[in-house]
Protein backbone atom coordinates (compact mmCIF):
# COMPACT_ATOMS: atom_id res chain seq x y z
CA UNK A 1 0.00 0.00 0.00
CA UNK A 2 1.39 2.98 -0.64
CA UNK A 3 1.37 5.83 1.74
CA UNK A 4 0.16 8.11 -0.60
CA UNK A 5 -2.91 6.66 -1.33
CA UNK A 6 -5.99 8.11 -0.47
CA UNK A 7 -8.20 5.39 0.35
CA UNK A 8 -5.46 4.47 3.10
CA UNK A 9 -6.29 4.69 6.93
CA UNK A 10 -3.87 5.05 9.52
CA UNK A 11 -5.01 4.30 13.20
CA UNK A 12 -2.21 4.04 16.21
CA UNK A 13 -3.31 2.12 19.44
CA UNK A 14 -1.53 0.24 22.35
CA UNK A 15 -2.31 -3.02 22.74
CA UNK A 16 -4.30 -3.36 26.14
CA UNK A 17 -4.90 -6.22 28.26
CA UNK A 18 -8.53 -7.02 27.21
CA UNK A 19 -6.62 -8.35 24.03
CA UNK A 20 -3.48 -10.26 25.10
CA UNK A 21 -3.78 -13.76 26.13
CA UNK A 22 -1.98 -15.58 29.16
CA UNK A 23 1.01 -15.37 27.51
CA UNK A 24 0.85 -11.50 27.41
CA UNK A 25 0.98 -11.06 23.54
CA UNK A 26 -2.13 -10.05 21.37
CA UNK A 27 -4.44 -13.30 20.00
CA UNK A 28 -5.46 -13.76 16.69
CA UNK A 29 -9.02 -13.34 17.82
CA UNK A 30 -8.12 -9.84 18.63
CA UNK A 31 -5.76 -9.13 15.79
CA UNK A 32 -9.07 -9.72 13.44
CA UNK A 33 -11.00 -7.19 15.84
CA UNK A 34 -8.60 -4.38 15.17
CA UNK A 35 -8.83 -5.45 11.61
CA UNK A 36 -12.11 -5.16 11.40
CA UNK A 37 -12.18 -1.59 13.60
CA UNK A 38 -10.04 -0.16 11.03
CA UNK A 39 -11.86 -1.24 8.14
CA UNK A 40 -14.93 0.41 9.70
CA UNK A 41 -13.52 3.48 10.33
CA UNK A 42 -11.85 3.66 6.78
CA UNK A 43 -15.66 2.62 5.20
CA UNK A 44 -17.08 5.52 7.55
CA UNK A 45 -15.28 7.81 6.27
CA UNK A 46 -14.51 7.17 2.70
CA UNK A 47 -18.52 6.90 3.02
CA UNK A 48 -19.06 3.41 1.90
CA UNK A 49 -19.69 1.70 5.82
CA UNK A 50 -22.27 -0.40 6.20
CA UNK A 51 -24.60 2.02 8.10
CA UNK A 52 -24.22 4.01 5.29
CA UNK A 53 -24.94 1.45 2.70
CA UNK A 54 -27.86 -0.08 4.65
CA UNK A 55 -29.49 3.26 4.78
CA UNK A 56 -29.22 3.64 0.72
CA UNK A 57 -29.71 0.45 -0.69
CA UNK A 58 -30.08 -2.14 2.30
CA UNK A 59 -26.66 -3.82 1.99
CA UNK A 60 -24.22 -5.09 4.84
CA UNK A 61 -20.56 -5.73 3.68
CA UNK A 62 -20.01 -9.48 4.74
CA UNK A 63 -16.57 -10.68 4.75
CA UNK A 64 -15.81 -13.98 2.50
CA UNK A 65 -12.11 -14.88 3.58
CA UNK A 66 -8.81 -13.48 5.14
CA UNK A 67 -5.47 -14.36 5.23
CA UNK A 68 -2.59 -13.66 7.65
CA UNK A 69 0.79 -13.72 7.76
CA UNK A 70 2.72 -12.92 11.25
CA UNK A 71 6.45 -12.69 12.25
CA UNK A 72 6.09 -11.83 15.46
CA UNK A 73 3.21 -10.58 17.76
CA UNK A 74 2.89 -7.34 19.89
CA UNK A 75 2.57 -7.13 23.47
CA UNK A 76 0.79 -5.51 26.38
CA UNK A 77 0.83 -1.87 26.04
CA UNK A 78 2.97 -1.76 23.07
CA UNK A 79 2.14 0.87 20.35
CA UNK A 80 0.92 -0.64 16.94
CA UNK A 81 -0.24 1.08 14.13
CA UNK A 82 -2.85 -0.70 11.61
CA UNK A 83 -2.73 0.67 8.25
CA UNK A 84 -5.91 -0.72 5.92
CA UNK A 85 -7.10 0.08 2.07
CA UNK A 86 -9.02 -1.12 -0.26
CA UNK A 87 -7.03 -2.42 -3.38
CA UNK A 88 -9.05 -3.86 -5.77
CA UNK A 89 -12.34 -5.10 -7.31
CA UNK A 90 -13.07 -8.16 -9.25
CA UNK A 91 -15.69 -8.55 -11.50
CA UNK A 92 -17.92 -5.49 -9.53
CA UNK A 93 -18.82 -8.22 -6.97
CA UNK A 94 -16.00 -8.36 -4.58
CA UNK A 95 -13.39 -5.64 -3.09
CA UNK A 96 -9.86 -6.64 -1.75
CA UNK A 97 -9.02 -4.91 1.23
CA UNK A 98 -5.06 -4.73 2.78
CA UNK A 99 -4.02 -4.57 5.95
CA UNK A 100 -0.71 -4.19 8.00
CA UNK A 101 0.24 -4.11 11.66
CA UNK A 102 3.00 -1.91 12.31
CA UNK A 103 5.53 -1.54 15.56
CA UNK A 104 6.32 2.03 16.91
CA UNK A 105 9.38 1.61 14.51
CA UNK A 106 6.98 1.09 11.47
CA UNK A 107 8.33 -2.60 11.03
CA UNK A 108 5.64 -4.78 9.88
CA UNK A 109 4.60 -6.97 12.09
CA UNK A 110 1.64 -8.69 10.63
CA UNK A 111 0.22 -8.64 6.90
CA UNK A 112 -3.75 -10.01 5.70
CA UNK A 113 -5.66 -9.88 2.54
CA UNK A 114 -9.35 -10.08 3.02
CA UNK A 115 -11.98 -10.84 -0.06
CA UNK A 116 -15.28 -8.70 0.82
CA UNK A 117 -18.72 -8.55 -0.49
CA UNK A 118 -22.30 -6.75 -0.13
CA UNK A 119 -25.17 -8.60 0.92
CA UNK A 120 -29.06 -7.35 1.13
CA UNK A 121 -29.96 -7.63 4.38
CA UNK A 122 -33.52 -8.74 3.69
CA UNK A 123 -32.76 -11.39 1.48
CA UNK A 124 -29.29 -12.26 2.26
CA UNK A 125 -28.34 -12.34 -1.53
CA UNK A 126 -25.04 -11.17 -2.25
CA UNK A 127 -25.52 -8.04 -4.64
CA UNK A 128 -23.13 -6.55 -6.87
CA UNK A 129 -21.09 -3.51 -5.46
CA UNK A 130 -23.18 -0.25 -5.23
CA UNK A 131 -21.86 2.35 -7.51
CA UNK A 132 -20.10 4.56 -4.66
CA UNK A 133 -17.91 1.47 -4.39
CA UNK A 134 -16.93 1.21 -7.35
CA UNK A 135 -16.75 5.05 -7.92
CA UNK A 136 -13.87 5.00 -5.49
CA UNK A 137 -12.14 1.60 -6.85
CA UNK A 138 -12.29 1.19 -10.39
CA UNK A 139 -11.83 -2.88 -11.42
CA UNK A 140 -7.94 -3.05 -11.89
CA UNK A 141 -6.13 -4.84 -13.83
CA UNK A 142 -5.02 -8.62 -12.20
CA UNK A 143 -1.75 -8.05 -10.04
CA UNK A 144 1.63 -9.60 -11.46
CA UNK A 145 2.09 -12.26 -8.91
CA UNK A 146 -0.43 -14.92 -7.80
CA UNK A 147 -4.19 -14.23 -7.91
CA UNK A 148 -5.85 -13.92 -4.50
CA UNK A 149 -8.10 -16.06 -2.60
CA UNK A 150 -6.38 -18.58 -3.86
CA UNK A 151 -7.76 -22.31 -4.13
CA UNK A 152 -10.08 -23.29 -1.64
CA UNK A 153 -9.22 -24.67 1.76
CA UNK A 154 -9.79 -28.31 1.98
CA UNK A 155 -12.24 -29.93 4.05
CA UNK A 156 -10.04 -32.14 6.70
CA UNK A 157 -10.75 -35.66 6.50
CA UNK A 158 -10.80 -36.35 10.25
CA UNK A 159 -11.04 -34.84 13.24
CA UNK A 160 -8.58 -34.89 16.03
CA UNK A 161 -10.01 -32.74 18.76
CA UNK A 162 -13.48 -31.06 19.26
CA UNK A 163 -15.77 -28.52 21.37
CA UNK A 164 -19.08 -27.78 21.50
CA UNK A 165 -19.99 -24.22 21.79
CA UNK A 166 -23.37 -22.10 21.80
CA UNK A 167 -24.23 -18.93 20.14
CA UNK A 168 -24.39 -16.18 22.71
CA UNK A 169 -25.56 -12.63 22.95
CA UNK A 170 -22.08 -11.57 23.14
CA UNK A 171 -20.92 -13.76 19.87
CA UNK A 172 -23.30 -10.95 17.77
CA UNK A 173 -22.46 -8.07 15.63
CA UNK A 174 -24.73 -5.34 14.47
CA UNK A 175 -26.08 -7.88 11.15
CA UNK A 176 -27.45 -9.62 14.46
CA UNK A 177 -25.40 -12.72 13.66
CA UNK A 178 -21.87 -14.04 14.64
CA UNK A 179 -18.98 -11.77 14.05
CA UNK A 180 -16.24 -12.50 12.13
CA UNK A 181 -13.59 -11.92 14.88
CA UNK A 182 -15.32 -15.12 17.24
CA UNK A 183 -15.34 -17.44 14.00
CA UNK A 184 -11.14 -17.70 14.48
CA UNK A 185 -11.49 -17.69 18.31
CA UNK A 186 -13.72 -21.02 18.37
CA UNK A 187 -12.08 -22.86 15.80
CA UNK A 188 -8.58 -22.66 17.31
CA UNK A 189 -10.08 -23.63 21.04
CA UNK A 190 -9.59 -27.18 20.53
CA UNK A 191 -6.29 -27.23 20.40
CA UNK A 192 -5.97 -26.60 24.00
CA UNK A 193 -4.14 -24.30 26.44
CA UNK A 194 -1.07 -26.39 25.99
CA UNK A 195 -1.10 -25.39 22.43
CA UNK A 196 -2.04 -21.92 22.66
CA UNK A 197 0.11 -20.85 25.15
CA UNK A 198 3.42 -22.24 23.69
CA UNK A 199 2.94 -21.67 20.24
CA UNK A 200 1.56 -18.65 18.01
CA UNK A 201 0.01 -18.55 14.72
CA UNK A 202 2.26 -17.38 11.76
CA UNK A 203 0.01 -17.86 9.33
CA UNK A 204 -4.05 -18.29 9.68
CA UNK A 205 -6.46 -18.36 6.32
CA UNK A 206 -10.09 -18.50 7.16
CA UNK A 207 -13.05 -18.70 4.58
CA UNK A 208 -16.53 -17.95 5.67
CA UNK A 209 -19.14 -19.99 4.14
CA UNK A 210 -22.50 -19.42 6.06
CA UNK A 211 -23.80 -17.78 9.15
CA UNK A 212 -24.46 -18.42 12.29
CA UNK A 213 -27.20 -17.11 14.49
CA UNK A 214 -28.03 -16.73 18.64
CA UNK A 215 -28.13 -19.96 20.01
CA UNK A 216 -27.11 -21.73 17.41
CA UNK A 217 -25.15 -25.11 18.81
CA UNK A 218 -21.88 -25.35 16.74
CA UNK A 219 -18.85 -27.88 16.71
CA UNK A 220 -15.49 -26.65 15.90
CA UNK A 221 -12.84 -29.30 15.03
CA UNK A 222 -9.43 -29.34 13.92
CA UNK A 223 -7.25 -31.59 12.55
CA UNK A 224 -3.64 -32.07 12.91
CA UNK A 225 -1.90 -32.42 16.25
CA UNK A 226 1.57 -31.33 15.46
CA UNK A 227 2.79 -27.49 15.60
CA UNK A 228 5.06 -28.03 13.09
CA UNK A 229 2.27 -28.98 10.31
CA UNK A 230 -0.67 -26.95 8.90
CA UNK A 231 -3.86 -27.73 11.08
CA UNK A 232 -7.08 -27.61 9.97
CA UNK A 233 -10.06 -25.97 11.53
CA UNK A 234 -14.01 -26.57 11.10
CA UNK A 235 -16.85 -25.11 12.31
CA UNK A 236 -20.40 -26.64 11.84
CA UNK A 237 -23.51 -26.76 12.97
CA UNK A 238 -26.00 -29.61 11.91
CA UNK A 239 -23.51 -31.01 10.14
CA UNK A 240 -23.18 -27.86 7.97
CA UNK A 241 -19.67 -26.02 6.92
CA UNK A 242 -19.50 -22.96 8.59
CA UNK A 243 -16.60 -21.97 8.22
CA UNK A 244 -12.79 -23.43 7.86
CA UNK A 245 -9.40 -22.36 8.88
CA UNK A 246 -6.04 -23.31 7.70
CA UNK A 247 -3.15 -22.24 10.07
CA UNK A 248 0.25 -22.97 10.83
CA UNK A 249 2.23 -22.09 14.06
CA UNK A 250 5.36 -20.93 15.66
CA UNK A 251 7.09 -21.41 18.93
CA UNK A 252 6.22 -18.68 21.66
Amino acid sequence: MSPENPLLERITSRILASAVGPHGLLTLPHLIRLFQEAAMQNTQRLGISTPALMDRHGLTWVLHRQEITATAWPGLGEAVTVITAPIRVNQQLVTIREFRLLDAAGRTLISSLSSWSVMHFDSRRIRPLPDEVLRLLPELPPPTGPAWPGAKIPVPERTDHDRQFQVSFSHLDFNNHLTNPAFGELMIEPLGLDWLTTYLPKRADIAYHREARYGDALIAATSGTDPRSTVRHTLRRDGDLLAIMETEWMPL
